[in-house]
């Protein structure tokens, strides 16, 4: 009985170098470089999820789908794509967690579907579809570099947020948003006070501009406003 056992643990700890290549170590290889492609152009971008977040998500798509394949390949009455089905609906959590609102603003959404997109390439890799997850890949970093430059500079404005710290001795605000507006596209903007202390307040503005010296020209003439103590600009 004890040479059974040993045996039967042999063969569960069987290794071979060719296969666990081919099946194993090439697809989670390929999942960290593809996932890594993505996550670096939104590292780059200065988005919530990056490098690390891309590669581990699409690693993890890939070792599940492999999981759903080779862990259950001697069950024949076993459904092999309720692992995957699983994979979409956990993306979708890690999604949510980009996304995140700022006044009127909602920002995150792209890197949500970056994470989508590394998903699917991971998923890809495990079923063995490498020119697949390649094609993915290549048209998900497109997207993300060259259809973003065309849709700043043709058809929508990149959005400014800006934070003033202002006296409470300011007058109003209208002086403020005719500065801004002046070298925004959109005059539709929304103005929110913040109480930050009993002697200061917080403004704050978003606006749509395309041009490039929006953050320069917008603090030089807001500087010279008085009881304004501090400007802070950020562009999404």
């Amino acid at each position: 009985m004890t040479d059974s056992f040993l045996n039967s643990l042999g063969k569960e700890f069987s290794f071979s170098i060719v296969p666990f290549l081919l099946d194993f170590f090439i697809p989670c290889l390929l999942a960290i470089v593809f996932g890594g492609i993505i996550g670096f152009q939104r590292e780059r971008a200065d988005r919530p999820a990056g490098l690390r977040t891309h590669s581990l998500v699409c690693l993890g798509s890939t070792v599940f789908t492999l999981i759903s394949y080779f862990g259950f390949l001697s069950f024949t009455n076993i459904d092999h794509t309720r692992i995957a089905a699983g994979i979409i609906t956990g993306i979708g959590f890690i999604g949510a967690g980009a996304i995140f609102r700022r006044g009127p603003l909602v920002k995150g959404v792209t890197t949500a579907a970056s994470i989508w997109i590394v998903a699917a390439a991971g998923m890809a890799l495990g079923a063995k579809l490498y020119y697949l997850a390649l094609v993915v890949t290549i048209f998900g970093y497109i997207i993300l570099t060259l259809i973003k430059y065309f849709e700043d500079r043709y058809i929508s404005s990149p959005i400014y947020a800006v934070k003033i710290t202002a006296d409470v001795s300011l007058p109003g605000t209208e002086e403020i948003k005719k500065i801004v507006k002046s070298y925004s596209d959109k005059v539709d903007i929304r103005v929110f006070k913040v109480g930050v202390s009993a002697e200061d307040y917080q403004i704050l503005l978003n606006a749509q501009s395309r041009d490039t010296n929006f953050s320069v020209k917008v603090s030089r003439d807001l500087k010279n406003l008085k009881n304004i103590k501090d400007i802070e600009i950020t562009k999404y």
